[in-house]
């Protein structure tokens, strides 16, 4: 069930008011209300997986309740490693058993058809949500936990599909604390308004302009050539795609959260006013980031022993990455030129901070805007990879992107998605995020390396959310908007992992 659909806001239209008459005759019946609508959520999709979710949270939470008792230490080991390995396991026949088959069958020069299996909705989410789960069982970190607190933390229907990767320790206290789920008409306002400024950026800014940004790259998967012009068209109009798509359902996961009076951690901080790779990756998706970092990049070696070690982790964990995005090559390339630009990134400010003359550029005024421009250029050629069904149709994008095809363009850039450009820019680049214009009041789990941001934001007290008349109707244009222009529905790009 996607979010930006008839059917989730039917859903929503009919449980919300199911919810609110249950929590008012019964304030401690949110709990097991929203397992179920969540599970309902869940199964609607393909119900027979609804049994595969179930099981693995069973065997997770086993696994947690017996490690958290003071046993053998390495017994405890042993059975979260196995956990590990049971998750893994699990994600890896789903999602990478047809890639992997496929490969084996063209090294060894075999005929044959390579099995589809279809993939469960969220698996490459819930799956490391609980791995999360059982590491900080294995810390320590986690001293008790009930089966319907888990049950909710894993299935919670706002970040089950697409994330964040939520923590326990962002979510079971939330879950320990909350006795009274009673709405709560400033949560609502609040909730409704992300809601709304998620469905209208998905719905009315981007997905009319899907299919000008689709004829490049079918264009380059039927074998032919693509035009410098095309090829950066395609390239940067999917990057505003991808940014508007995922940006959308970031806030519509923590408004739908809100609402229900549970906050999600900030997942999307407006990435593309990053100056650097690395700024980027603080900005983009930041819980999988957390997670890439504290378990690979870490246990990798992290930055601990030495440049070359440090260089290897950085690419090894973005590979892996590239990987936990999607089964096929070009998202492994895609995660080992992230890797590699990070290196890049590292060497550069080692460089800077080892030269007075850079020192004194990096701070001129031109440097920031221009590291900017040069980031995001370089985000744009790495989407093609993101984006292309397979490596071959992504080379020859990239090769049109750097000159080295002579062909005529195929799209028509007067009509189609340029004319749109200007307008992204704004929304990009322009304005501020809709954290940072709901900066007074708590509606997400912030973290703190974003406080310096949030002092920046606009001072203009027009962009910023109040409880009034003025920003309840603006939230319902942007809902009216936003649903009205569904017919142009296309899936979230998260929901495919």
């Amino acid at each position: 069930m996607v979010f930006a659909s008839n059917i989730f806001i039917l859903f929503m239209a009919l449980m919300l008011p199911v919810f609110a008459l249950a929590t008012r005759w019964n304030p401690k019946s949110g709990k097991p209300l929203l397992i179920a609508l969540s599970l309902f959520f869940y199964s609607y999709w393909l119900p027979i997986y609804l049994l595969l979710i179930l099981g693995s949270m069973a065997v997770n939470y086993a696994i947690g309740v017996w490690a958290i008792r003071p046993a053998d230490q390495r017994k405890r080991k042993i059975a979260v490693t196995l956990g590990i390995a049971a998750n893994l396991i699990l994600l890896g026949y789903f999602k990478y058993y047809g890639f992997f088959v496929e490969n084996i069958q063209t090294l060894l020069g075999i005929q044959g058809d390579v099995p589809r299996i279809a993939l469960p909705l969220g698996i490459s989410f819930f799956t490391f949500q609980q791995i999360s789960f059982l590491i900080e069982v294995y810390r320590r970190h986690v001293d008790r936990v009930d089966l319907t607190n888990y049950v909710l933390f894993i299935s919670f229907f706002p970040q089950l599909i697409a994330g964040p990767i939520v923590t326990q320790s962002e979510m079971l206290p939330q879950l320990r604390r909350k006795t009274n789920w009673r709405l709560r008409p400033d949560h609502f306002s609040l909730g409704f308004f992300l809601f709304s400024a998620g469905l209208f950026k998905k719905s009315v800014l981007i997905d009319p302009y899907v299919p000008f940004i689709d004829i490049v790259f079918d264009h380059a998967a039927a074998g032919h050539a693509v035009s410098f012009l095309d090829a950066w068209t395609g390239a940067i109009g999917y990057s505003f795609q991808i940014y508007l798509d995922f940006s959308g359902y970031s806030d519509m996961a923590i408004g739908l959260a809100l609402i229900f009076g549970l906050k999600l951690p900030v997942n999307f901080f407006s990435p593309y006013k990053a100056a650097s790779i690395r700024e980027f990756w603080r900005r983009w998706h930041i819980t999988l980031s957390r997670f890439l970092q504290e378990f690979l990049y870490i246990p990798f070696g992290g930055s601990r022993h030495g440049h070359g070690r440090t260089m290897l982790a950085l690419v090894g964990t973005m590979t892996l990455g590239g990987l936990w995005h999607g089964a096929g090559w070009q998202f492994i390339l895609w995660g080992a030129l992230h890797g590699v630009m990070l290196v890049i990134n590292h060497l550069w400010a080692e460089l800077t901070r080892a030269s007075p003359v850079l020192t004194w550029i990096s701070r001129t005024m031109i440097y920031r805007p221009l590291m900017v421009v040069l980031t995001f250029a370089a985000l744009a050629v790495t989407w093609v990879f993101f984006r292309a069904p397979d490596l071959e149709s992504a080379l020859r994008i990239v090769s049109g992107m750097f000159g080295l095809t002579d062909t005529a363009s195929v799209t028509s850039l007067e009509k189609g998605i340029a004319l749109a450009f200007p307008v992204y820019f704004i929304f990009v680049w322009a304005l501020p995020n809709t954290i940072q214009i709901t900066k007074r009041f708590p509606v997400s789990l912030r973290p703190a390396a974003f406080a310096k941001e949030m002092r920046l934001a606009p001072k203009r007290r027009w962009l910023e959310f109040r409880f009034n008349l003025i920003w309840a109707l603006f939230s319902l244009v942007l809902f009216l908007a936003g649903w009205f222009s569904l017919s142009n529905l296309s899936p979230f790009i998260y929901f495919q992992f």
